[in-house]
């Protein structure tokens, strides 16, 4: 199931990812007040769950540093209005989608598409996932191309909140869980850092924490054998967690899924508008089935 669940994030995720970055979320966001790319990443991702105040911010995006979070939050409910954000994130992501693959937003394809992720998000249970919840509460939009892109948001923010769950599980707090990812190979530690906001001394306190524990290496920033165990429960626990909707839409239509999408998001990813997230793909190979 782990294989099956991977190859749909790996379309999920750059899909609903064009919201942030793209000129078009920009000039949406901007045309607002958005006018700091904290107010609009934040801004954006949150504004589903109303005017939230930076305690639970900082709660539900977990793996971020409090005092970045703090950047925007809560400040930028003075600017624009949540259900104003909402709004402008659609326009954006439909405007960057219009660009990019055009026709196909309304094609058939699309559409059957669109009601597959549709049945995903229908069979998704949500308990304790926050994010996933609030913007699987927003309106469905009513193209089939918005459709599929609001699927993949709200699939994409479940997963998210599945991983945070099992990673505390762990007892890996929200500095640390990047520390892991860059031992791991997955992203630079250099970019990690600065993306989640943590200051050097945090990173560093967290790379000590998980070298006195035996997860990385004291030679270099690398997973040792128990950190790799570590991170792959973290991994599969994630996958079985995001995964049950799978089951109940069957291996069939969620495979179709993932190969009509594969060449939208090719064009998505070829269209340079999720910048250096593009390396999250890494996050999704293959890992080993459990024994």
């Amino acid at each position: 199931m782990n294989r099956l669940a991977r190859e749909l994030w790996r379309v999920v995720e750059p899909f609903h990812q064009l919201a942030y970055r793209s000129p078009e979320a920009e000039e949406a966001y901007v045309s607002i007040g958005l006018d700091r790319p904290e107010y609009r990443y934040f801004g954006s991702r949150l504004a589903a769950l109303g005017a939230i105040e930076l305690r639970t911010a900082s709660a539900v995006l977990y793996g971020f540093a409090p005092s970045y979070i703090g950047t925007a939050i809560p400040d930028v409910w003075k600017v624009a209005r949540p259900h104003d954000i909402t709004q402008a994130r659609l326009l954006g992501a439909e405007k960057t989608l219009q660009r990019i693959i055009g026709a196909a937003m309304t094609s058939e394809e699309m559409t059957q598409a669109a009601l597959i992720g549709r049945r995903l998000v229908d069979s998704t249970d949500f308990s304790g996932r926050p994010i996933g919840a609030a913007h699987a509460d927003l309106p469905w939009p009513d193209s089939p191309g918005m459709v599929l892109w609001h699927a993949c948001t709200i699939l994409r923010e479940h997963r998210g909140d599945a991983h945070w769950d099992v990673t505390s599980a762990e007892d890996i707090d929200a500095v640390e869980c990047h520390v892991l990812h860059a031992a791991d190979g997955a992203m630079p530690a250099d970019l990690l850092q600065r993306v989640s906001g943590w200051d050097d001394t945090a990173w560093q306190a967290a790379v000590d924490r998980l070298r006195s524990r035996g997860l990385i290496s004291f030679d270099n920033l690398s997973l040792t054998a128990v950190g790799s165990d570590v991170k792959l429960r973290i991994e599969r626990a994630t996958d079985r967690a995001a995964a049950k909707a799978l089951v109940e839409v069957g291996d069939d239509s969620v495979l179709q899924l993932a190969s009509s999408m594969r060449p939208w998001v090719d064009h998505v990813m070829q269209a340079g508008v999720i910048g250096a997230w593009k390396m999250r793909e890494e996050l999704w190979r293959d890992i080993p089935e459990a024994g």
